[in-house]
């Protein structure tokens, strides 16, 4: 056998024990495709000088939330939501979708992970996000923000996987090439919610 036999027959044989090995097996992943966005969540949000339209935009967030919140808190949330995701090149709709999922737009939530606040960030994200207060409702709106903006731009603008990486992990997401049946049905709820506002 020649050295080229040699390394491909090992290539595959590490292939194969690499994938009988994972729990994770692929045939239990959900793979989304590279590059591929949904227009309208993934749209670029509107230009600043755009104030009427960005108004409308911040109505009907601010209409959305207050199904959950009392209308001033309901306010502050969208007025945070609409600058800081404009402010990044994020679609509003897609955090306020994001934050309706994770937190019922309750700054204070705490889940059993410790995940905290609006976009329910971890302790080590948020501090890895120089965030001194995650209740805050602007410095957790912004962390939810700037972490949703990381994650598309690791993913290529791919919302799918960028959402996925946010239940996840984005760690996860690419060691696996996909994710779980749970977190597909995870990026179809907030999906779903971004369409409806």
């Amino acid at each position: 056998m020649d050295a080229t036999a040699a390394v491909v027959i090992f290539i595959f044989v590490v292939s194969i024990m690499t994938s009988v090995g994972d729990k994770n097996n692929s045939s239990n992943r959900v793979v989304s495709p590279p590059g591929v966005v949904y227009n309208d969540v993934s749209a670029p949000p509107l230009k600043p000088d755009d104030d009427e339209v960005e108004e409308g935009e911040r109505a009907a967030i601010q209409k959305y939330i207050a199904k959950y919140r009392k209308p001033d808190e309901a306010a502050t949330i969208a007025e945070s939501i609409v600058r800081n995701a404009n402010e990044k090149n994020v679609n509003p709709k897609l955090i306020t979708a994001l934050m309706a999922r994770e937190s019922r737009f309750n700054p204070k939530a705490v889940s059993s992970s410790g995940a905290i606040g609006l976009g329910q960030l971890l302790p080590s994200t948020a501090k890895g996000l120089k965030l001194d207060d995650p209740y805050d409702i602007e410095q957790n709106t912004h962390g939810t923000v700037l972490y949703i903006k990381s994650l598309l731009q690791r993913f290529g603008g791919n919302v799918t996987n960028a959402l996925a990486g946010y239940f996840e992990g984005p760690n996860a997401i690419t060691r696996n090439g996909g994710f779980s049946a749970k977190t597909k049905a995870y990026v179809e709820d907030i999906l779903n919610i971004a369409q409806k506002i």
